[in-house]
């Protein structure tokens, strides 16, 4: 094992260690306050039903080997914790709530697991580029700058992998984090993606495992960047009625950041063939 991994295993393991009474879904949103101050924001305490006080990066500034995939150890911490809800009453209401919003707002209901990790990586890029160039004007070149820096594979991988963990995790409440990812390690990666896309995009996979749906995918990706938009900026910002925000989103921005992830997954199912 790398030293850099084990040393963040190790970090977890003796802080999981120091809080028997919580289970392994607890510890791993109590982490959160250990990646990066950005991480521990308003949306994320929608989501998560509580948003923990940032304390100090032991958990960044570390990049690790995980299913052969360069990860940013930080990223993937807050993406292992978008991952789990319901780790306690707070924040199970809290994903209630956020189904209902989305369910009222966008007229289909996300758990909180399809507004943060991948999804959110891939509207940031939006955001950013609403708030730099405005809503006149759709400018592709900034956007796929935008989408390099804020939505890389990197992220991507890290995003993958923290679901790959967080479903043992639900699977086998008695793993301890430590535990629950040096399995995954161990999964391929090609296979983790495929998992992904069946789970939370409804994917169809032929015996080869390439995408047979891929139109469907696509629009459900999309439904969920918009989404996540509306929620984060219209419901959080209180201007849900006025819905604000949703009249400055061009459809050619989501269509691009879609096209941007879906590369990305497209490309780790094409990795895999012989």
């Amino acid at each position: 094992m790398a030293a850099n991994l084990e040393k963040m295993l190790q970090f977890i393991d003796e802080y999981q260690q120091q809080h028997p009474q919580k289970s392994s879904i607890q510890i791993v949103r109590s982490l959160r306050a250990y990646t990066r101050a950005s991480y521990a924001n308003k949306f994320w305490e929608i989501v998560a039903g509580s948003n923990p006080d940032f304390i100090k990066g032991e958990l960044d500034d570390q990049t690790v080997v995980l299913m052969e995939q360069s990860i940013d150890f930080a990223h993937f911490m807050a993406a292992l914790s978008d991952q789990t809800w319901g780790g306690n009453l707070q924040s199970t209401l809290s994903d209630g709530i956020l189904w209902l919003s989305s369910k009222l707002v966008t007229g289909r209901g996300y758990d909180s697991r399809e507004y943060t990790a991948a999804i959110g990586d891939t509207a940031q890029p939006i955001e950013v580029y609403l708030d730099k160039y405005g809503r006149q004007t759709y400018q592709p070149d900034q956007l796929t700058d935008l989408l390099h820096k804020f939505a890389s594979d990197q992220d991507y991988a890290s995003d993958l992998v923290a679901f790959a963990v967080g479903r043992l995790l639900y699977k086998n409440p008695a793993l301890s984090v430590k535990a629950a990812i040096l399995e995954a390690s161990g999964f391929n990666y090609a296979d983790t993606v495929r998992h992904y896309l069946t789970k939370m995009f409804d994917a169809q996979m032929s015996p080869k495992g390439d995408i047979v749906n891929g139109a469907d995918v696509r629009t459900r990706i999309y439904e969920r960047i918009r989404a996540y938009l509306l929620i984060k900026r219209d419901v959080i910002s209180g201007s849900v009625f006025r819905r604000t925000y949703r009249k400055r989103i061009r459809p050619a921005l989501i269509n691009q950041a879609s096209d941007h992830f879906i590369r990305h997954l497209q490309q780790a199912l094409v990795s895999s063939h012989p």
